[in-house]
């Protein structure tokens, strides 16, 4: 999983959005009452617009503090019902047949079995609840309005705002029933499609007598039987010790007694790992402090250090102790890129090593400080040079004992606790690791080695999983709602699909607003498809022609841009990856997204008051 951003703590992030938001809101507002007022003044002159425009501001206020919850209710459920009528339970069918019929087509023989599984069941859930919002909230009031059960409505005491509300909650409420059922047969559908056991064949076990500590024993070794296209390699000690390798992401545990050697379920693949991030930094092939190298990959996000040199990279990881870890060994994962300039052993992996070091000391800056040579003053204490062998983009899992060898400012050897010895007086360590085969690089980002914290429950992570996809939900039917509110059936569903279509594209729009896609805007781009033009080739700017189709472009994308940024970004909401590559998704992140969610659902439920509103005037 690629993690190109850190994620800031809740209350930094909270302050830290909301000068825009209050700015988006308040520009939004002043849009909303201009374009107000600028209708009424169409249609009554200028003077008798603006006392309705007041009139309307302050009568929706007025309004609101008169809102009843049992009314709302009423609408809700009425909704609800006729969600019912309406046979969205379709979609549920629909959703297990798929489930039925997926482990036909899902590869069993994928090297990461659980991460297809989990992707498969939360993908389509969520196009699935996407389209299903959309077309319930879009055709809702203007099915209202064609079949003229809105007049009975409004007739009676039911204000604006309870219709609107009312009509959002029952589908939220109806959205949230079936994605409750599609996550709960989603989860059954993960842990029996991945579960399966082993046995060993005695027979085929042949004996070999290795040496530990000195001493030699009789090792039996050998393979499981073939299930879902795979075997695992086991070895059996003369105690009768049964130690299974990993393979495909899980291994398994011996559950037989005596010379049953049955295999029980897999362990290892529905996890939630809690990674413990540092910070990076590296150190150039002279072992003074600098950037990484670039090896000529055009994606930038990781850098690289040189085999058979003193480059490093150097996590600094802050606010250690033991009370975060399972057990008395200090868990690291890391996934490397191995970049090589010559072909080697590609099965053998490239040699590197990994050593804990206590931190130096600091400027103010945060920088570490050099001594006379440049290099960097370490804490005077650091573990031996501990080996692995590195595979391009796999896992590497080590469990580093508390106590181990070290190397003190002198060069003597003595045994260090990681705990007790190599963290500072903050709880900081720093982790160096280097590659040994020269010529050769390890590509590697901040996210590509973490210490690995307590796992959280996978089947919590599961439902966080889920928890995003129903925030997208919630925000889609609130948009499908406040459109059906001043136009018809089909044109509010595309005018929702829409919105949620830009909104997965914002990130494009900004860049190529920005400059920073080469081939220029919409105009540009036709040209360029016109005559058969490469968007990497430059135009000369001073050209009329030039000048002309780029300040049309420069026009058309500061509209398409101020409308992406009042329009949900739905693809934010997917927390998928983490759930399919064994992340626990972070509570910041899901209070983010409350927040964020909480926020276009006020925005937009105001908006579909005040169109609603017009409506009915004009119904």
């Amino acid at each position: 999983m690629v993690l190109r951003h850190d994620l800031a703590p809740f209350w930094d992030w909270l302050l830290a959005s909301q000068k825009p938001f209050w700015i988006a809101l308040l520009a939004l507002a002043a849009l909303g009452l201009f374009f107000g007022y600028l209708s009424s003044a169409v249609r009554n002159g200028p003077f008798q617009a603006l006392r309705w425009t007041a009139f309307s501001v302050w009568n929706g206020i007025a309004e609101l503090f008169q809102l009843s919850p049992r009314r709302i209710l009423a609408m809700a459920k009425l909704s609800f019902q006729e969600s019912i009528r309406k046979r969205v339970l379709v979609v549920f069918i629909v959703f297990v047949i798929g489930l039925l019929f997926a482990g036909w087509f899902l590869d069993r023989n994928s090297d990461h079995p659980a991460r297809l599984y989990i992707s498969f069941v939360l993908t389509a859930t969520g196009y699935l609840m996407l389209f299903l919002s959309v077309f319930l909230s879009a055709f809702s009031i203007p099915n209202d309005l064609k079949s003229r059960t809105i007049y009975t409505v409004v007739t009676k005491p039911v204000r604006a705002w309870e219709i609107v509300i009312g009509r959002m909650l029952g589908f939220c409420a109806i959205g949230t029933v079936l994605l409750a059922m599609m996550g709960l047969f989603s989860y059954v559908f993960v842990v029996r499609g991945l579960k399966h056991a082993h046995q060993i064949d005695v027979a085929e076990l042949t004996s070999e007598n290795v040496e530990v500590d000195g001493q030699t024993s009789t090792e039996q070794q050998g393979q499981t039987n073939l299930v879902r296209g795979h075997r695992h390699n086991v070895m059996v000690n003369q105690d009768g010790v049964v130690t299974v390798l990993p393979n495909r992401d899980h291994s398994h545990a011996h559950v037989g007694e005596g010379d049953d050697l049955t295999l029980g379920d897999p362990d290892g693949q529905l996890l939630a790992r809690v990674p413990i991030m540092g910070e990076l930094r590296f150190l150039r092939r002279d072992g003074r402090p600098g950037d990484g190298y670039n090896v000529g990959n055009e994606w930038e996000y990781r850098s690289y250090i040189e085999g058979g040199t003193l480059s490093t990279a150097i996590w600094r990881f802050k606010d250690l102790n033991d009370d975060l870890f399972a057990d008395e060994y200090l868990p690291l994962e890391m996934t490397l890129r191995v970049f090589r300039t010559y072909k080697g052993e590609i099965e053998q992996g490239l040699t590197g090593t990994l050593q804990l070091v206590k931190p130096g000391p600091r400027n103010e800056d945060g920088s570490p400080k050099l001594d006379q040579n440049g290099n960097v003053i370490d804490g005077g204490l650091r573990s031996i040079p501990l080996d692995f062998t590195a595979k391009d983009q796999e896992i590497f899992e080590r469990r580093i004992p508390r106590k181990l060898a070290g190397i003190d400012a002198n060069g003597n050897e003595k045994t260090v606790d990681i705990f007790d010895n190599l963290t500072n007086e903050n709880g900081e360590i720093e982790i160096w690791v280097r590659c040994i085969n020269r010529m050769q690089y390890f590509g590697m980002a901040r996210a590509d080695l973490y210490l690995r914290a307590a796992d959280e429950p996978f089947w919590l992570n599961f439902v966080k999983g889920y928890l995003g996809i129903w925030f997208q939900m919630v925000v889609v039917t609130c948009f499908g709602v406040m459109f059906s509110t001043f136009l018809n059936g089909a044109v509010a569903m595309l005018a929702t699909l829409s919105a949620v279509v830009m909104g997965f594209f914002k990130k494009f729009v900004f860049d190529v607003a920005s400059g920073d896609i080469p081939g220029g805007g919409p105009v540009e781009s036709f040209v360029r498809l016109i005559y058969h033009e490469n968007q990497m080739l430059e135009w000369n700017a001073q050209e009329m022609s030039v000048k002309v189709i780029r300040a049309i472009d420069g026009m058309v994308l500061d509209v398409v841009e101020s409308l992406s940024y009042a329009l949900p970004d739905a693809g934010q909401f997917n927390t998928s990856e983490f759930v399919a590559n064994g992340y626990n998704i972070p509570a910041n992140l899901i209070g983010q997204h409350a927040m964020i969610s909480l926020a276009y659902v006020l925005v937009v439920t105001v908006a579909g008051y005040f169109f609603f509103k017009s409506r009915e005037i004009a119904a």
